[in-house]
């Protein structure tokens, strides 16, 4: 449990809580110092934790910031809609992410971005530089700009990557594997055969927030697999060191098989490369497409989520409907 709390960001809300105090004593610049902290300290676990919690701080310590600084100033409130903008841009599609996915509405949250910017352009235009209304909004607005355009490219390498589908297809027999969980045991998909269907989804890594989501999607919806007879198996690039924090970090009941070479990732056809990702995450084979593969008890797969729609593993009911069409399982869990 302990994993799972947000360290940096509850500082974060100290620092906002107490920052009033020092506009009450007449310290505005270290109040606006505290505002900036405590935005920066939201953003620093922007990707390990992907709560809703982090979202409001990171739009919320923004949004005062600027709302303090356009009164202090006394100005238009341009700063409060730049950093408005800006905070919402950062943390939009991951807080939405079944709707706008990897791929759709990109204009939003990088016109978001964009707006923002202009909005702080034009809060400073007329002004003599000052510490505070110059440099603190920096940090937000030049987040949300790298963000977006990050989303932007990334999307472009996805389309490319995925507009032939993947290697395994619908009603083909599922690649055999084994590799190791969280905790070092190694699972076989064939020891599933004549037991149970078998629900693979390919995340990302631990680095991705909408990652993050969908591993959250599908333990909100894992009760409902088992009644089905359905083992949920994730697996993603990194090691069983960071898989083990991650699971118990984001709470998932289910096991994450380390494919840190990314075999089976390549088997399965769902690794596509982006050289700008892959410096960051240093993942020398490419990166997984985020995918789901119903297997049934028989070892052949019968759904796949759409490559040209990356959104659909954010949605177990797609694969709901086809449980009810396959065969049962012949032992329950």
């Amino acid at each position: 449990m302990l994993q799972r709390i947000h360290p940096f960001t509850s500082l974060g809300l100290v620092l906002l809580v107490l920052a009033p105090a020092f506009i009450a004593v007449g310290l505005p610049l270290l109040a606006v110092a505290l505002m900036f902290l405590a935005h920066a300290f939201a953003l620093l676990e922007f990707k390990k934790y992907t709560s809703h919690y982090q979202f409001a701080m990171i739009v919320a310590s923004a949004t005062i910031m600027g709302i303090f600084l356009d009164l202090w100033y006394m100005r238009w409130p341009w700063l409060t809609l730049a950093m408005f903008c800006a905070s919402t841009a950062t943390v939009a599609r991951q807080a939405f992410m079944q709707r706008f996915t990897y791929m759709n509405l990109l204009w939003a949250d990088t016109g978001l971005a964009v707006v923002a910017l202009g909005c702080y352009l034009t809060a400073i235009r007329d002004h003599a530089f000052a510490w505070d209304l110059w440099l603190a909004p920096v940090l937000p607005i030049a987040s949300a700009l790298m963000l977006t355009f990050g989303y932007v490219q990334d999307a472009r390498h996805i389309r490319h990557r995925s507009r032939n589908g993947y290697r395994v297809r619908v009603d083909s027999p599922a690649p055999d594997f084994e590799l190791p969980d969280q905790d070092g045991r190694p699972v076989r998909l064939s020891d599933y055969r004549g037991k149970h269907p078998v629900l693979l989804i390919f995340v990302r890594g631990d680095w991705c927030p909408g990652c993050h989501m969908m591993l959250r999607t599908y333990e909100r919806n894992r009760s409902r697999f088992l009644e089905k007879g359905v083992h949920v198996l994730a697996i993603g690039p990194d090691d069983i060191a960071v898989n083990s924090d991650m699971v118990a970090r984001i709470g998932v009941g289910f096991r994450l098989l380390s494919d840190d070479q990314q075999a089976i990732s390549g088997r399965y056809g769902v690794v596509y490369n982006n050289p700008v990702l892959e410096v960051g995450v240093d993942y020398e084979r490419g990166i997984p497409l985020p995918a789901s593969f119903l297997v049934d008890a028989d070892g052949v797969v019968r759904y796949v989520s759409r490559p040209d729609r990356v959104g659909e593993f954010l949605d177990p009911e797609l694969i709901f409907s086809v449980l009810d069409r396959i065969r049962p399982v012949m032992h329950p869990v």
